[in-house]
């Protein structure tokens, strides 16, 4: 019996040992990827802050709002402090089961009003769009007719807007066979969109919701999301930025719903959904692929902290990400022979054209034709891959690294100054939709002045000042994360990975703002549950300021 009790006195040591040791790697692993991230990101939201469009990077790109940066920072900042204090005043305003679910049924009943709001202010204001919305919309009329697409060299170039194209045309098909549909059949692209945009704040509130467990950051997430996401005009752009908006949030959310699973087959079930989430938006947008990335790099450290369980999901989730991934590319190239498209594989683009382009300094990391050189290698993709990678590293060489440092951080800048998210920047009307689409009356033209006007129209400088200062509210919330309490930190780290997967993407390859968009739902929640950090270390601040202040009361008292 003694060797027995023993025998338990040592596995008990041990498993507490191997316990701090899961704790200790967490912990360890949190405070590496936090200092990394205040590393790299602090500099770009100090020139956003107070430098803003006086950086030095692409004119073209450059949003105009009636008050500077600096001005709106400082308005952002009292926000921010304002927003603290409610969050510190209301704090003990928890989540139980049953008003949890009461709020989830709040939540999709506004988002289902957000949703038709959305749809009448489209029809207001819709209008088609330019360059890659339009080469996509053409041939999404051809799919839908049936028409082969033979020789479109876009697609041969850029097989990654084979997918959004294929997915247009069916959904026009699947309309045009609808009876006495009131609307021009694309229209039914852009309630699509406003659906998509409802269902990614859904998500996104829910994220917050599951983090915090509190009424007041689901509040402010909400508020955020309906300035930034909601009254977006993006809502307008039947494209990839907005068909795969809810994809990343969905991800991280059934991610967060598998560690807290008690079971192990709803432990499975959420990891399916989360791997399955992030591997169908980066099916419509090859960027969120980077949020699958993060989600299993994530779940390595955590096997790393437990191997003995951990290997049960994160073997799994691999393998069934490479699986989708293999899927993903083999259903491509079936839409392929599907749609009729001559294909020229010679023309595929493939990393390198992107990282290459992304260190043109004309545009600071932009589009630029000049560095498409496909009419120069259009007959062998290798030389072509491998001029991109030589021009690219003498680009970096002849700029040296301190210029190059400097080149990304008015990259990032670039890409991160801009709340509107490149609206107005790389947009105009194209081709307008029928009038009588429109009401017609004094709300259409009140709305088409705030969407479409000049940069001299009042309501569109009103309208970009409000989005950029909720942008740059939101961006002072971000760095808060790397505030986690030890026993927060093995559920914020993956939204810690994802913002740096989302970052390096941005500096790496060709960048533009509206690239952020269909992160938009995920960044949000990011920089919500950071202001709830500052807000806990306020509150330990002022509660160890309130016992130290007992404390001294007593010994008088005692005096």
């Amino acid at each position: 019996m003694k060797r027995f009790m023993k025998y338990l006195k040592q596995m008990t040591c041990a498993a507490s040992a191997e316990t701090e040791l899961d704790v200790n790697l967490y912990n360890k692993a949190f405070r590496i990827l936090s200092v990394i991230l205040l590393a790299v990101f602090l500099p770009v939201l100090v020139c956003v802050m107070f430098i803003g469009t006086n950086m030095d990077y692409w004119e073209a790109v450059k949003i105009s709002t009636r008050l500077p940066n600096p001005a709106l920072s400082a308005i952002a900042m009292a926000g921010l402090a304002i927003c603290i204090f409610l969050f510190l005043k209301w704090n003990k305003i928890t989540f139980t089961p049953r008003s949890s679910r009461i709020a989830d049924w709040v939540l999709g009943c506004l988002f289902i009003l957000l949703f038709l709001v959305n749809v009448r202010v489209a029809k207001e204001i819709a209008f088609h769009l330019p360059t890659d919305y339009m080469m996509v919309s053409g041939a999404a009329y051809k799919i839908a007719k049936g028409e082969p697409m033979e020789d479109l060299i876009y697609f041969s170039m850029y097989p990654n807007n084979i997918p959004i194209s294929y997915l247009l045309g069916r959904l026009y098909r699947m309309v045009s066979e609808w009876k006495n549909y009131p609307y021009i059949y694309e229209f039914f692209w852009l309630q699509v969109n406003c659906a998509l945009i409802s269902l990614a704040g859904f998500f996104s509130c829910l994220t917050v919701k599951k983090l915090t467990r509190r009424l007041m950051p689901v509040i402010a997430v909400f508020g955020l999301y309906l300035v930034l996401g909601g009254a977006s005009a993006w809502k307008i752009a039947p494209y990839t930025d907005t068909y795969s908006l809810p994809f990343p949030v969905m991800c991280v959310f059934f991610y967060l719903c598998y560690r807290d699973a008690g079971k192990l087959w709803a432990k499975y079930l959420y990891f399916l959904l989360s791997v399955l989430a992030g591997m169908t938006g980066g099916f419509i947008k090859p960027s969120v692929y980077v949020v699958i990335l993060a989600l299993l790099g994530w779940e390595f450290v955590c096997f790393l902290a437990d191997y003995r369980q951990k290997w049960k999901f994160v073997v799994p989730g691999i393998l069934l990400a490479a699986a989708l991934a293999w899927g993903a590319g083999a259903y491509r190239d079936h839409l392929i022979k599907e749609i009729g498209l001559d294909f020229n594989k010679e023309l595929e683009v493939g990393w390198q054209h992107y990282f290459f382009m992304g260190l043109n300094e004309k545009t600071t990391g932009a589009y630029n034709s000049e560095d498409a050189l496909f009419g120069e290698f259009q007959d062998s993709r290798k030389d072509r891959i491998r001029a991109e990678l030589e021009r690219a590293g003498a680009r970096l060489k002849e700029r040296g690294l301190l210029k190059d440092i400097w080149f990304y951080l008015r990259k990032l800048v670039m890409t991160f100054n801009d709340g509107t998210f490149g609206w107005n920047m790389e947009i105009y009307a194209y081709d307008y939709y029928p009038d009588n689409m429109a009401s017609n009356t004094y709300l259409t033209q009140r709305l088409r002045s705030i969407y479409w006007g000049n940069e001299l129209n009042f309501d569109v400088g009103g309208y970009k000042t409000l989005c950029q200062l909720a942008w740059i509210f939101s961006l002072l919330g971000i760095p808060g994360i790397c505030l986690a309490g030890k026993d927060e930190r093995e559920k914020y780290g993956i939204l810690v990975v994802s913002f740096l997967g989302i970052f390096f993407y941005q500096m790496l390859f060709e960048a533009r703002a509206r690239y952020l968009f269909c992160f938009l739902p995920l960044l949000l929640p990011l920089a919500v549950c950071g202001l709830q950090q500052y807000t806990g270390l306020l509150g330990a601040f002022l509660e160890q300021k309130k016992a130290a202040g007992r404390e001294l009361q007593r010994r008088k008292d005692a005096a």
